[in-house]
């Protein structure tokens, strides 16, 4: 019941901001290394480019030690691929001694080497993309047995786990089979959408990217397969928010000058910040390619300078599913839903510890 409480002291994290006001990193997403075993055709991620600036062991321990200074709940250890971090056993475990509720978003590759660490943290997040055709076209050969395996150590070794797919034109007839595959192995499943690609690779944007009206109807499909009851873990909200998005997906609700109250400000920058490997502080993904966010750097500028600026949003709203689902944790409807997600993934767990997993490749 560990995950519970946790879930429950960063739904408090994100309230206390809604309500009062009071700002602080409740959940950190740490992306520990530029380094990526796979060549995702649609990852925001210059992997494999500025490795050598990576932060080093002692220089993350300061990063959580001011993160927990500062109020922090939670981690979630991203990358690049994370467990290609050198240091991330120890990492790990010195998160689990300052109290980090820690998360890990992974491919699975290299996760038996770092099993005895990984059992440790509270849940994981496993990208899949479909069936192996499909996810070795989005993100490359033994893509998808690196998730098979690591599916199958972790619910034996009574890890939760959940999916996240992201929607590509490739993928998006797949959600019936990521469905299907969820119910067989007692998982949820999240679906993402691709951030806007740089100016250098609009051609094949064009070629991954759904366009406005396939992302409605992709996201009316699962907003129907929602109310049948299927494990997909975005609230009815969230998919009508996404749906109902004013602009093209990729593009951004900018300020014009207005000063938003915290009920009306996004909870990224705010109660939730990306740290990447060379420690620049973002607000969140969605501000990663775009000319109005310059972050700041911890090694330059110092964490609380950074951290300062990175709540100064330039925007008001995006296309992100986790913006609604996130901000609707702050309300006490919100968080009961939350927490009952929250219920059935530790049931889905213990039944994945009672009823051994057995993964084969899906037909």
């Amino acid at each position: 019941m560990r995950l519970l409480y946790n879930r429950a002291r960063i739904f408090a994290g994100i309230a206390t901001y809604h309500y009062l006001g009071r700002r602080r990193p409740v959940v950190a997403y740490l992306l520990l290394t530029n380094r990526c075993n796979l060549r995702c055709r649609y990852c925001f991620v210059d992997v494999n480019t500025i490795y050598k600036s990576d932060f080093t062991l002692s220089e993350w321990e300061a990063t959580l030690d001011n993160l927990k200074k500062h109020g922090g709940v939670s981690i979630c250890l991203m990358g690049g691929e994370p467990l290609l971090f050198k240091d991330i056993d120890e990492l790990i475990l010195y998160g689990k001694r300052l109290g980090f509720n820690i998360e890990m978003t992974t491919n699975g590759f290299g996760l038996e080497k770092h099993i005895d660490a990984v059992k440790r943290v509270n849940a994981v997040m496993l990208s899949l993309d479909g069936p192996q055709e499909i996810m070795e076209k989005n993100r490359g050969k033994r893509s998808y047995d690196y998730v098979m395996r690591a599916l199958e150590l972790l619910q034996r070794h009574k890890v939760p786990v959940r999916i996240n797919c992201v929607a590509t034109k490739q993928n998006k007839d797949a959600i019936p089979w990521l469905l299907d595959f969820a119910d067989k192995h007692n998982v949820w499943v999240t679906f993402s959408l691709t951030a806007d690609f740089p100016p250098e690779a609009k051609d094949l944007e064009a070629e991954i990217m759904l366009t406005r009206e396939e992302v409605k109807e992709y996201y009316r499909l699962l907003l129907r397969h929602k109310r049948a009851g299927r494990k997909i873990l975005f609230s009815e909200e969230t998919l009508r928010y996404v749906i109902d998005y004013p602009l093209p997906y990729q593009e951004i609700l900018w300020r014009n000058g207005e000063r938003l109250r915290p009920k009306e400000t996004c909870l990224f920058g705010q109660t939730m910040i990306y740290i990447n490997s060379n420690g620049d502080i973002y607000p969140c993904a969605t501000l990663w390619n775009t000319d109005k966010f310059q972050p700041k750097n911890i090694r330059k500028d110092g964490f609380e300078a950074a951290l300062d600026h990175a709540a100064r949003l330039p925007c008001k709203g995006c296309f992100c599913p986790g913006v609604p689902e996130w901000k609707r944790m702050a309300t006490l409807r919100g968080a009961l839903f939350g927490l009952k997600v929250t219920i059935n993934q530790v049931w889905s767990h213990r039944l994945n510890r009672e009823t051994p997993s057995a993964i084969t490749h899906m037909e």
